[in-house]
């Protein structure tokens, strides 16, 4: 799937707002950038696999203006146990590869790893060699040893606290650091509802972090194009800002999936 837009600040159900006020399409790097000047903490939430969205990151850590404003890019396909022999890596140090690569092939996401996230930690370490100030790699997933893994059941407890261990690896290596990062992961992690803003948010935000939420949306697949064409003039891959234009109140799930999905139970 092909990115049309990131959307900031997403609902599962629209605003009420002015339909006809027009929304503000920014390119997406620079207004993640530009995020960092008001949040400690920018949580791009992504589609798996996307190679757009690893382009889009590939840019960032490349760029000197994000150099100098983010110390941490923490991951979601990132193992902790092997948070040491990431550092190594991303400081340019010599890592056999094989031990490298556990961190993202041994990790409790759902589905196969893309080897966009292996070319993702390339990126940092190739970005950091001749940086004073390197990005750090901050890994977010729960500490499976999986060569201790027998079945389902031995798995279950790692997998029902992903969301709290991943909040609390950001509160322990970036808020209490007084650190500035760019959260990476599956969008559902980072969607806010209609209570209120999701559990790694919330918790993050009662550490006294700055939030800015981004989750991908497209009209380029599926049935979204027939039903909503006023994308098509952005440049993909952009940023809209939700509150107080027509972007506001589309319904959320036909957009988050290029219209493959219907509306969510709830949605007005």
């Amino acid at each position: 799937m092909k990115l049309r837009l990131l959307l900031t600040g997403l609902l599962l159900a629209p605003c009420a707002v002015d339909a006809q006020e027009q929304p503000k399409s920014e390119a997406a790097a620079t207004s993640i950038i530009q995020a960092f000047d008001t949040h400690s903490i920018v949580m791009l939430g992504e589609l798996h696999g996307n190679r757009q969205e690893y382009e889009l990151l590939r840019g960032l850590v490349r760029s000197q203006d994000f150099a100098e404003k983010v110390d941490d890019l923490l991951l979601e396909y990132g193992n902790a146990l092997y948070q040491g022999v990431v550092d190594r890596y991303v400081a340019g140090e010599s890592v056999p590869m094989e031990e490298v690569q556990k961190a993202w092939l041994n990790t409790t996401a759902i589905g196969p790893p893309s080897p966009i996230y292996g070319w993702l930690y390339e990126a940092v370490r190739e970005a950091n060699h001749n940086r004073h100030r390197k990005l750090r790699v901050v890994l977010g997933d729960v500490y499976v040893n999986w060569g201790r893994i027998k079945d389902r059941e031995d798995l279950g407890p790692f997998v029902a606290n992903r969301d709290p261990f991943y909040a609390d690896v950001v509160k322990k290596e970036v808020v209490a650091r007084h650190h500035r990062a760019l959260l990476v992961a599956g969008y559902f992690h980072f969607l806010r509802s209609t209570a209120g803003p999701n559990l790694v948010e919330r918790e993050l935000r009662a550490a006294g972090a700055t939030t800015y939420v981004i989750v991908p949306g497209t009209n380029t697949t599926g049935g979204y194009d027939d039903l909503d064409q006023r994308f098509d003039s952005w440049k993909p891959p952009s940023i809209v800002t939700l509150k107080g234009d027509w972007v506001g109140q589309l319904l959320a799930w036909p957009v988050l999936s290029g219209g493959t999905m219907p509306s969510a139970p709830g949605e007005a």
